[in-house]
């Protein structure tokens, strides 16, 4: 009796094991064979498009695929395929299909006809109710994208297409900037048409643009100065856009536009030409960009602690200039003193570290593992500055 028990027992408990690990089945054929079977099933496909490097598709796949919900209804609902969009087939179907941004997850049918998608990871019960949409194509990414380009875009819908697409890391300007074109100089101001400014229109010279300045305090009013000045930020440095994004730099045009610029008096000129030249340097002089980001970025920046601490880490990473190093010590320690976060003091005392302030960079390695240990993290996760702590000690 009691090895009958026993064995009823670890039944049990092997019945509750291989319960828990249930996983989304992908098929391990060609897209040919693929849509062989979803034709003989009479079932869509389900793509995971995508890259062995991408972190949200690593996250989707150890902890939405395995979840046995989510299992159960894509292996029953669908004829499903893991493609990596820089190997093989992939290539071809990351063109033919437009995927920019991973992970992409697509629903086709038997015929290559994209019925449903959208870009980026989300968790499980979302994931499954963004699959049920494809029990009612109405709503789903192919049937609303027909409808939206059927006829000309309105007021009504441009704001849910430009949504769509870009759910979907597509391009929807070309359309977008079609519909503003048609709208009543007195109706810019409603909030679908600002929207579509606000995200699409660059040119200065359009009669969009030249509204929007002579407009300025209504759509301050409407929208918030905040949100009027990053626009207005935007589109300065879209004045140099050519220049930056050129394969080469013409330096001397581009002096000459600066000065230009200068002379328009736009709001906040000094921190877009630091920006553009930012952008600038990082693609044709590296030397100048760190150089560049030393005089100033903390002034521009001083607010943002994410971008500080992203830049500091850069200077850690890249620069060995000790009088350079001081400036991202100050970047490092505005970022802390804004969120005193884990990823933050680590970057100080990196930074403090590589200029040689070995005291500093100490009481910084250990408050950035306090925090780790207070954000209840594991030692696999702050290891680094587990490791940096070592070589600190080290150094004194």
């Amino acid at each position: 009796m009691k090895n009958l028990v026993f064995t009823f027992t670890l039944l049990l408990l092997t019945i509750s094991v291989m319960a828990q690990n249930r996983q989304i089945t992908f098929e391990t054929g060609d897209l040919a064979s693929v849509f062989a079977k979803a034709k003989k099933e009479n079932k869509l496909i389900f793509i995971d498009a995508m890259t062995t490097w991408c972190g949200p598709c690593k996250h989707m796949a150890k902890h939405v695929f395995t979840n046995d919900t989510v299992a159960d209804y894509f292996n029953a609902n669908f004829v499903n395929l893991k493609l990596d969009q820089e190997k093989g087939e992939g290539i071809e179907f990351a063109k033919k299909y437009d995927v920019n941004c991973f992970p992409n997850l697509m629903f086709l049918d038997a015929n290559g006809n994209v019925v449903h998608r959208q870009a980026g990871s989300m968790p499980s019960q979302p994931f499954i109710e963004f699959a049920q949409k494809t029990k009612t194509p109405e709503l789903a990414y192919g049937a609303l994208k027909t409808k939206y380009e059927s006829a000309p875009l309105n007021e009504s819908n441009v704001v849910s297409y430009i949504d769509l697409l870009m759910g979907c890391c597509q391009d929807p300007s070309k359309n977008a900037l079609t519909y503003i074109s048609t709208v009543k100089e007195e109706d810019l101001l409603k909030r679908a048409n600002w929207i579509v400014m606000r995200d699409f229109v660059y040119d200065h010279e359009s009669r969009e643009i030249k509204y929007f300045l002579k407009n300025q305090s209504a759509f301050e009013k409407a929208y918030g100065k905040d949100t009027v000045e990053q626009k207005l930020q935007q589109l300065g440095k879209s004045y140099f856009s050519k220049y930056t994004r050129a394969k080469e730099f013409d330096e001397t045009s581009y002096d000459k536009a600066k000065k230009e610029f200068t002379a328009l008096k736009w709001p906040k000129t000094d921190a877009i030409l630091f920006e553009s030249d930012m952008e600038a340097y990082a693609r044709f002089n590296k030397a100048k960009y760190y150089e560049h980001a030393a005089n100033g970025f903390l002034k521009y920046n001083n607010n943002n602690p994410n971008a500080l601490n992203s830049m500091a880490w850069d200077f850690y990473e890249n620069v060995s200039d000790k009088k350079l190093l001081k400036s991202a010590i100050l970047m490092a320690k505005r970022a802390c003193e804004t969120d005193n976060n884990y990823a933050f003091l680590d970057t100080y005392a990196a930074v403090l570290y590589k200029a040689g302030e070995m005291k500093e960079a100490e009481i910084y390695a250990n408050k950035a593992i306090d925090k780790a240990k207070s954000d209840k993290m594991t030692p696999e996760e702050y290891k680094e500055t587990s490791k940096l702590l070592e070589k600190i000690k080290g150094n004194k």
